[in-house]
């Protein structure tokens, strides 16, 4: 049975160390750019190199994050990073963007590709496409079921990669607009300002508050009880999120998955020490944990309402006596020791221990703080104490990152002979070198053993070797000096070393011409005569529609119709079906394509690449915002996968627009101008409890259930764009989720030239 990789984060290079120290199988890193993590330390060239032979030389992997949205004039400087790290041996390079996904296909056939959760990988037949595009393995979307993840192994041969631990994002990933659209810090660029952390109230029709606190925010996730049926659903990677944690988290984390990885192939089961539990409670969660979407979608379970930070380790309770602070906890605390006081609504004081506590008892402790913690606290009256730091837990952790660890065993085999020079050689694994030493003499007085000779040769402190096997032929009455077989042994180790990083570097037949890609010589002028596309979510939208563009004489237009409303209704060629963009496999199985054919419906809009599957043989396909189309390669590709309309990301200035509108051969360019851009997308039916979350400065964020029960969180504001000159073929008005006013605001304020009289935003259009 091939074992599970363990594959941990690095944020910098002390990370990575902890990493491979911990036990970690493979480690994944973002450079300076690019990155999902564009606030991590991240690598330069240099300590990319750097990185990748320290990897190799220990025998472990390195995968490189490419994992963001890459926009045209960006895409030369990827390619260069992509072909720095090629050349220099990177294992894998993990991706989102589709454009630099295709490229890669075509120029680094030999470079595994590893589908990013930012793809939002979710269904069976969104992972065969990438797998039948030679895409090596698939990051699944988080929001998988133990069940989904099983379906998808017993019907494809790629390999699964499934995050483990860490933070969980209550949007799927790669369809979260929130940071972008609010911020104008793009999560899809690696930039989040994690809005989904902050404070909201739940609302309902009424505007009454229902509910409040930090309702975005889930627990961390951690399946380390899960690991057995994990294996045994046939994941072939354990991801642990983390590349903006220290190196104490690290360490902490990978030691101790790693221990019960190998405890379940040493005896089929695992047992799990509830002090492990303790540690990773005490490095970092938020409320606890939670086993994510592994077995059930229950709010109450993920979200962790009372605080969006680090609680850690709870240690006991505080609470005052006479105007005296004291601790009641049985936890031995010591000078560096952070500890977090909260009361029942979860508001945190910290204090650092700093020879401020008196122990009284054995479970009491006396505190002493400064005047404003003091009043702060009694304020609180009294309430829970976690410890968030440790000291002693970093000191031993920073003592076991130093201790020498061995990586491989050398073999070895020396030839002493009279009259000839000393031979030895070094082999481990594949890799053997040679190397040759001074002629030997006749002994005159000490000869060389065999004893001697191994002791020269296991001196190999410093290293990430240990002695493997050892043979030595020597022929009788040899003379040899120690610091000769000193000398070979460390040449022979040098040597080795080289061989192995060597062994990985790569060299390119030809520069990527990315001019293949980007064909400006083929630029197409702008069309002004624009057609139009309406996006509706229910019938009486489309029997409103209608009849506006009847009375209006408006012929140049389509209608996306839901697929729950298509077989209520009689059809027209104007119309085009569509789905959720979130469709599990059990929301797949229940589409009939033939019946959508019988329904007359001739094009769909396709919001996932598993749809495309589905529909790619019977139907006209037009690919939507979802599939993140931000360059020109990304629309080339989308083109040759027969795509005759492609709607462009929301996240694309009119000048970003252009760039691709010139750049297209084979399709319509399509550019939404109004409609309440989704800023997520979650499996958390926060529908079923109310109508509106609020935000700290009172904006009202529509909660609507999709097609197939998944929630979404719409932006207060509409965006409209109003520019008569938009750069595309096809303009989108979105009326999911409005009403009858908001909609006659926006067809009246649009086509009669006059004010919308609704709150606007221009999104990234005027950037």
């Amino acid at each position: 049975m091939k074992k599970v990789e363990l594959l941990a984060p690095a944020g910098g290079f002390e990370e990575l160390i902890a990493a491979i120290k911990a036990g970690a199988d493979s480690v994944y890193v973002g450079a300076k750019e690019f990155s999902a993590r564009a606030y991590a330390k991240n690598f330069s060239e240099d300590e990319l190199k750097k990185a990748i032979d320290f990897c190799h030389e220990r025998g472990k992997k390195i995968y490189l994050a490419i994992n963001t949205l890459i926009y045209n004039d960006e895409m030369r400087k990827a390619l260069k990073l992509l072909e720095f790290a090629y050349k220099e041996g990177i294992d894998a390079v993990i991706v989102q963007d589709i454009g630099l996904l295709f490229i890669m296909i075509n120029e680094f056939p030999d470079l595994p590709i590893y589908a990013s959760t930012q793809m939002t990988v979710h269904n069976l037949a969104q992972v065969k496409f990438l797998e039948g595009l030679g895409v090596k393995r698939v990051i699944l979307s988080r929001e998988l079921s133990i069940d989904e993840i099983k379906n998808i192994r017993q019907q494809s041969s790629i390999e699964l990669e499934v995050f483990v631990h860490g933070a969980l994002c209550v949007s799927y990933s790669g369809q979260c607009l929130f940071s972008s659209i609010i911020f104008k810090r793009s999560g899809n660029r690696g930039q989040c300002a994690q809005p989904c952390r902050l404070y909201y109230k739940l609302l309902d029709k009424e505007k009454k508050v229902i509910d409040r606190g930090y309702l975005l925010s889930p627990k961390d996730i951690c399946l380390l009880e899960n690991i057995d049926k994990l294996i045994e659903a046939g994941v072939d990677s354990f991801k642990i999120e983390g590349r903006l944690k220290d190196h104490y988290y690290v360490y902490t984390v990978s030691s101790i998955y790693r221990k019960y990885i190998d405890m379940y192939y040493e005896k089929g089961e695992i047992t799990i020490d509830s002090a492990d539990k303790q540690k990773l409670l005490l490095v970092f969660n938020r409320g606890n944990f939670s086993t994510g979407y592994l077995e059930n979608t229950d709010i109450d379970r993920i979200i962790f309402k009372k605080a969006p930070n680090n609680t850690g380790l709870f240690i006991g309770k505080f609470y005052f006596e006479n105007e005296t602070l004291f601790l009641q906890t049985s936890y031995n605390l010591s000078n560096g020791d952070v500890i977090s006081f909260r009361n029942k609504n979860f508001e945190e004081i910290l204090l650092e221990i700093n020879n401020n506590i008196i122990k009284k008892d054995d479970k009491r402790f006396e505190v002493k703080v400064d005047f404003e913690r003091k009043k702060r606290l009694k304020e609180f009256s009294q309430g829970q104490v976690f410890i968030v730091r440790n000291k002693e837990h970093e000191i031993r952790i920073e003592k076991e990152m130093n201790k020498e660890k061995k990586f491989r065993k050398v073999d070895f085999k020396v030839w002493i002979e009279k009259e000839k020079k000393i031979k030895a050689l070094a082999a481990c694994d594949r890799f053997e070198v040679v190397e040759e030493g001074e002629v030997v003499q006749q002994a005159k007085e000490k000869k060389v053993t065999s004893a001697a000779v191994i002791s020269s040769f296991s001196k190999l402190g410093g290293t990430i070797f240990e002695m493997g096997n050892f043979d030595a032929h020597i022929e009788d009455g040899c003379f040899v000096k120690v610091s000769e077989l000193n000398r070979l042994r460390k040449v022979l180790i040098e040597k080795l070393s080289q061989k192995i990083i060597s062994f990985y570097k790569r060299s390119l037949k030809q520069d990527v011409e990315i001019s293949r890609y980007l064909e400006d010589g083929c630029a197409r002028s702008f069309n002004r005569s624009h057609r139009f596309s309406f996006m509706i979510d229910s019938l009486w939208q489309l029997e409103k529609l209608k009849k506006w563009c009847e009375a209006r004489n408006l012929s140049n237009y389509e209608i996306y119709i839901p697929y729950n409303v298509i077989f209520d209704i009689k059809t027209d060629d104007n119309m085009v079906a569509y789905l959720d963009r979130i469709t599990h496999d059990e929301d797949l199985k229940k589409v009939d394509v033939e019946k959508i054919k019988e329904k007359g419906i001739k094009k769909v809009l396709v919001r996932n690449l598993g749809q495309y599957e589905i529909f790619k043989h019977n139907f006209e396909i037009y690919f939507d915002f979802s599939l993140n189309t931000t360059n020109s390669v990304s629309l080339k590709f989308l083109e040759l996968l027969g795509g005759k309309r492609i709607c462009l990301s929301v996240e694309l200035s009119k000048t970003r627009i252009i760039e691709i509108y010139k750049n297209a051969q084979e399709s319509e360019i399509e550019v939404i101008v109004f409609g309440r851009i989704p800023l997520m997308i979650n499996r958390l039916k926060f529908f079923e409890k109310g109508e509106y979350l609020q935000d700290r400065n009172g904006e009202l964020l529509k909660l609507i259930k999709t097609q197939r029960g998944k929630n979404e969180v719409l932006n207060p504001a509409f965006l409209y764009i109003d520019d008569k000159d938009v750069p595309s073929d096809v303009l989108r008005f979105d009326f999911t989720g409005i009403n009858e006013k908001e909609m006659e605001k926006a067809l009246e304020g649009y086509f009669d030239n006059k004010g919308i009289g609704l709150k606007i935003t221009k999104g990234y259009y005027l950037s």
